[in-house]
Formats: C-alpha cells, structure tokens, sequence
C-alpha cells in the first residue's frame, strides 16, 4: 500500500533531478548546448534563405518562359479558326479572368465571338419546379432535345445542348432562338451575343463550335449529393452536343498546382468526359486553362475538332500531350464582285458580260473589212483594242469567263 513516506521520496526524487539538471545546464553543458542550438538554427535560416532565392529564380523563369510562350503563340495561332464563329458557354465557378485570357486567344486564332453563355448557379437544381417543368416543356416543342444520360435527375443539361446547337424542331426555321430565350427568361442562363453583321442583316446563327469552361467542383465536392448531381447535369450538356455533333472543347484548370499525396487537382467534368470512352472520341478536353499554353490548346484543340478530331491536352490523367499539333491555316472563301457594265457598247471591258464580249467580237470583224478571213476578224475582234480589256480572247468563247457565282480562298 502507498503511504505517506512514499511521496515524500518521490518529491525529493524529482527536486534532486531537477537540481542536478540546472546545475549542469548552467555549468559545464552550457556552452556546448547554446553553441549547438544557436548553429543549428543558423544553419535552418541560410537554407530557408536559400530555398526562397530558388523558388523566386524558378518563379522568374517561369515567367519569362510565359511570357516567351505567349508570344511565339500568337504566329502559331493565326489563321486556325479564320472565319468561324465560336460561342464560349460559362458553367458556375469558372474564373472570369480565365475566361477573358481565353476569348483573347480564340480571337489571336481568328475566331469570331459569336456568343457568350454565363450558365446559372441554380441550374442543376433537382427540387421539384413547376416553372421551370414547364419552361423545359416548351423548350422541347421548339427544338430536338436528346435523352439525358443514365440516372440524371433533369434533363436541362440536353436542352441547353438542343439550344446552343440551333437542333429546331423540322419544320420550324430558328425556333433555337425562342427555346434560348425561354431558358434566359427561366433565369438558368444569361446569354450575350457579339454581334456579326453582314450588310443588311444581323449574323445570329448558332456557334460553329463551343468551349464549355468548367469550374466550381472539386474532388471533394462531387462526393457529395449535391455536387455529384451537379457534374451529372454538366456531363449531361457535353453528352448532348457530342449527340448533336457539335464541335466541342470542355477546359478546366488546376492542374499546373502540384498536388499533394492523394489529392487530385483535375477538375471533374474533364475527368469524367477522359474516363468516358465513347465521349472521349468526340470532345476533346483541356486541363490547365489557367495557363498559356492550356488557353493555346484550347483554341488549337477548337481547330482540330472541327475537322472531327478529338482530344486531350494538359498536365492532369489521362492526357494525350500538353499541346495539339499545330492546325493548318483556314482559308475564308468571298464570292468574286462582278462590276455592272458602264455604257451600252460594253467598251469598258472590265464591265462586259458574255453577251457583250460576243457582240464586240462580231462588230470587230466586220471592222477590219469585207472578204476578210472570218478567223482572222473573230480574232481581231476579241482583242484588248475591241475593249474587252484582255478578260477574253474571242466573243464566242464567252463561255470561259469566270462564272459570278464563283468563289476564292484569302
């Protein structure tokens, strides 16, 4: 049993230990403790020191390396999306600084903005609404929606598919437009036209192609219901436009920061659409948008897609490279203006038609005299002197003048 006497021995135990301890603390292992101490923590400071020098050179590289990149890019991208018209689609969280970098290399590449479509907070919302039930019931009476994927709770994904890809229903010519503006006046998005205008009329025709830039999910928050309804809403829109043959880039970011052990930076949509093989082999995918070289593969993958070819660029699983081949330069095709005739006797020959050059050519060989060879005066006739201006070589060969209706690539 534990008596009085016991504790007694032990505290003086401990008052003798603790004694003995500051006695040779401040005596003969003084010097050599601080010493050690005060040079292990110098020694930690100068490698601090040196490890931040070499991050702020690495950072610097970086940089210039950006900024080298960024330039180089502008000779690549010129000319690879002449004369098509792009609409970029904004799905919740997606960084607008981002997005703005994007749309000034989309138009490096030649693009024409066409639309910008900013995609509501509440859109995936699966609680159950009259108004909105009714709004996606009038959408699909105007246009084409296709099926929702397996186990998706809504189908606003695929109507926003049918809409953005102009899918009317037969019979009835721009009703996209209607189905857009019932989804604009529901609130699920807010859509912005760049218009294009062509002499007399306003170009509102849907977007050649599409980028849907993801944002706002991560890992963690598709485990949970809400998230996981959400990415099952956006992997519902990528099936649809993939359904409805709409050429289509869907780019995420957070790959360029490195990971620690078990996270994954990789934003979901692109994740799941690399995972999907059936899907994979239709949208091509980028991972690092918020970098260079990811708005680069974007506007170089957009190019590509075009010509139906898929697929998928960056630093995150699953990636084909960090960048695409290089796209071959699109030409734009103008029809040939056809100048109206200055007089009556056809003499500016930069004016004739066919009927004209024909008549210049009879009048010709009836001007170089009777019994002449008639061979000879259609010859003569056909001339730059007769004013065809060197465009024909004899009136009865009119057919050979290049047709109005003719095109030419620039």
């Amino acid at each position: 049993m534990i008596d009085f006497r016991y504790h007694v021995v032990s505290l003086v135990a401990v008052f003798i230990a603790l004694a003995v301890g500051i006695a040779l603390g401040a005596g003969p292992l003084r010097e050599g403790l601080s010493s050690t101490l005060e040079s292990e923590v110098s020694q930690l400071r100068e490698e601090r020191t040196v490890l931040r020098e070499q991050v702020d050179a690495a950072d610097a590289r970086a940089a210039a390396r950006e900024q080298a990149f960024g330039r180089v890019s502008t000779r690549v991208l010129e000319g690879t999306l002449s004369g098509v018209s792009v609409g970029v689609v904004t799905l919740p969280g997606a960084d607008r600084n981002t997005i703005d970098e994007l749309e000034d290399r989309l138009s490096t590449a030649g693009a024409d903005l066409a639309l910008s479509v900013d995609v509501s907070d509440d859109w995936a919302d699966t609680e159950p609404d009259e108004a909105r039930t009714e709004a996606l019931d009038s959408v699909r009476e105007l246009v084409r929606v296709p099926e929702p994927r397996e186990g998706a709770a809504t189908e606003v994904g695929t109507a926003l598919a049918a809409v953005l890809a102009g899918a009317d229903q037969p019979g009835d010519l721009g009703a996209w437009r209607r189905a857009a503006t019932i989804l604009e006046d529901e609130g699920l998005v807010d859509l912005t036209w760049h218009d294009a205008t062509s002499d007399s009329f306003t170009d509102r025709r849907p977007p050649d192609t599409l980028v849907v830039v993801s944002g706002g999910l991560d890992a963690a928050a598709v485990e949970e219901p809400a998230g996981e309804e959400a990415l099952a809403t956006r992997l519902d829109l990528v099936d649809g436009l993939a359904e409805l043959d709409v050429p289509t880039v869907v780019a995420g970011q957070g790959t360029e920061k490195a990971p620690q052990e078990g996270e994954d930076h990789l934003d979901p949509l692109v994740g799941a659409v690399r995972d999907d093989r059936g899907l994979a082999q239709q949208v091509s995918t980028v991972d690092n948008l918020e970098h260079v070289t990811g708005q680069v593969a974007t506007a170089m993958a957009l190019a590509w897609a075009l010509d139906g070819r898929a697929g998928h660029y960056g630093l995150g699983r699953l990636a084909d490279a960090s960048l695409p081949q290089v796209p071959p330069v699109r030409t734009v095709s103008v029809g040939v203006p056809v100048p109206d005739p200055t007089g009556d006797d056809g003499q500016d020959g930069s004016g004739q038609t066919q009927d004209e050059g024909t008549d210049a050519g009879d009048a010709g060989g009836q001007a170089d005299g009777e019994g002449a060879d008639g061979e000879e005066a259609a010859g003569e006739g056909g001339t730059g002197d007769a004013g065809a201006d060197g465009t024909q070589e004899d009136g009865a060969l009119g057919d050979l003048l290049p047709d109005p209706a003719a095109t030419t690539s620039s």
